[in-house]
């Protein structure tokens, strides 16, 4: 399984920038995405960014990543807290997914 990693731009070079995320600091290979700037964030998988990003889904992918790994740690979790974003909210398929859309 790949999961996204957010990772905030911290230097900018022609085909790669290093950044900074949850795991310490990373070169990722910026070719797949337009050009970047010091202080935006990157959805990274495999040490490429793959999509540029605004800080409200850092955070948001952060929280839930946070979640997974205190679920893997065991013991008692609060998912709301994770993932706060999906709390109190109708479930919807993708656009590509609805009957009404074939």
């Amino acid at each position: 399984m790949c999961l996204g990693i957010p990772m905030q731009v911290i230097e900018v070079h022609e085909t790669y920038a290093l950044c900074e995320g949850r795991n310490g600091r990373q070169v990722i290979n910026t070719m797949l995405v337009d050009r970047v700037e010091v202080g935006q964030w990157l959805m990274t998988f495999l040490d490429a960014g793959r999509e540029v990003i605004d800080a409200e889904r850092a955070a948001l992918v952060n929280a839930a990543l946070d979640g997974l790994q205190a679920v893997s740690e065991g013991g008692e979790v609060d998912l709301d807290v994770f993932f706060a974003d999906l709390v109190n909210r109708e479930p919807t398929l993708p656009e590509f997914l609805r009957k009404d859309k074939v």
